[in-house]
């Protein structure tokens, strides 16, 4: 447990130096980022944002509380680490996948882990600097309690999030994620069972 809060705090720190960052190098760029402008007569420039075109990538690194909705006292929250490849299609449309590792500790001191990998399409609308993906992700995960493990278990990962693009390269912004997590057992069906969970993402987004 101890080894998991340290992670957290670490690649906390890590995104928050780069916020800083970049925060203060867009204070101190006098360029025009978003593209060449128009000039008036007293030579002040209008930037021109431009929205994401087909081809264009990035690469997303969120940090998030777990949230379980259906485990009364069995389950608390506990955290999430998300690593992600999108690429545009069109200039709303883009198709890639994230990896999650994600944890909740349970009654008893234990801990409650699962990896889910997904492929998900995002469709995003912008206005100006700030832009909203909408992204279904479905996947499997690997899930694991104590010395019992579950695979492949399949995972439904819809999301909604609301960013703000500081340059070229960089847009930070905020998530909220849905997940449905079922275990399902062919031979005893009874005990079949499933996991929901909210998770609240301070996310930071590499745009190349």
């Amino acid at each position: 447990m101890k080894r998991i809060s340290k992670l957290f705090l670490t690649t906390f720190v890590i995104l928050a130096f780069s916020m800083a960052t970049s925060i203060f190098a867009q204070d101190n760029n006098t360029d025009d980022e978003y593209g060449d402008g128009d000039v008036y007569d007293d030579g002040t420039v209008e930037e021109v944002y431009e929205q994401n075109g087909a081809g264009d990538q990035f690469i997303s690194l969120k940090l998030m509380p777990c949230f379980p909705l259906n485990f009364g006292k069995q389950l608390y929250v506990g955290g999430a680490l998300s690593v992600g490849y999108h690429r545009f299609l069109t200039k709303y449309i883009a198709l890639g996948g994230d990896f999650l590792f994600g944890y909740n500790p349970t009654i008893g001191s234990n801990i409650f882990t699962y990896v889910p990998l997904t492929l998900a399409v995002t469709f995003q609308p912008y206005i100006g600097k700030f832009e909203f993906p909408i992204k279904l992700g479905v996947g499997f995960a690997v899930e694991n309690y104590l010395s019992m493990n579950y695979f492949p278990g399949l995972i439904i990962k819809p999301e909604l999030g609301a960013y703000y693009r500081f340059n070229e390269n960089w847009s930070f912004g905020i998530e909220g994620q849905f997940m449905y997590m079922p275990q399902w057992f062919v031979e005893h069906p009874e005990n079949d069972s499933y996991g929901l969970f909210i998770m609240a993402a301070l996310s930071a987004r590499y745009h190349f």
